[in-house]
């Protein structure tokens, strides 16, 4: 899921009120963890959900008898939101919401800045390829190729780390020629060795590349 599909299909505000399926809600949570806009949605109506706790005390569905069973987080959520007097509350917070990503978040991310680009190598040819984030960087751009015998309607990246999965991300195939690019979070990088391993659609079977690194910050 990439941050205009999560805009079209109104996922943030979907994920909030429980409505996305298993599957949806594993995309989103994968995309927005890379996604400091979707991540500021969330932020703020979990913000917003608690304000509206504190001043709609009424609409906030009574906690159940010890006896029957405790409904689910989800189920209880979507409750709280089926209340009337929060309808205009809501529509209120995306449109602020809406309005600060247009005038204040989307311009700053059309600055240039500065980021660490790398491109990886196959393990066939490097094995253990350095690696290295200088001291205050947000960001670092990890580039892939995939060998031109694969052709694929999507792929799968996982990175692991001493064996164990870090991260995944779904990818759609580029063109022909042209590397994937994963832009990671380095917050989510601790030193140590890494394994970028690309599948083919939803990461069945063996991985069709390899791409060893290790990771240190300056």
């Amino acid at each position: 899921m990439d941050h205009s599909n999560a805009l079209a299909t109104q996922a943030p505000e979907r994920y909030l009120l429980g409505e996305l399926t298993a599957g949806e809600a594993e995309q989103f949570e994968l995309h927005y963890f890379e996604c400091p806009q979707c991540a500021l949605a969330l932020e703020s109506g979990d913000q917003f959900i608690s304000a509206v706790r504190e001043g709609f005390p009424a609409a906030v569905p009574q906690r159940a008898p010890a006896s029957p069973p405790k409904p689910s987080f989800a189920e209880s959520l979507a409750a709280f939101f089926r209340q009337p007097a929060l309808g205009f509350a809501l529509a209120a917070l995306i449109a602020v919401v809406a309005l600060y990503q247009g005038l204040v978040v989307i311009p700053g991310f059309t600055q240039p800045r500065a980021v660490v680009a790398v491109q990886l190598i196959g393990a066939s040819r490097a094995e253990g390829q350095q690696v290295s984030a200088p001291a205050g960087t947000k960001f670092i751009d990890l580039s892939a190729d995939i060998p031109p015998e694969f052709h694929f309607s999507s792929y799968l990246c996982r990175v692991f780390r001493d064996g164990k999965e870090a991260f995944s991300v779904p990818v759609a195939p580029p063109k022909e020629g042209t590397p994937v690019t994963l832009s990671v979070s380095v917050d989510k990088l601790k030193p140590g060795k890494y394994e970028l391993k690309i599948y083919g659609d939803r990461g069945d079977g063996n991985p069709i590349s390899t791409y060893p690194f290790d990771f240190q910050t300056k």
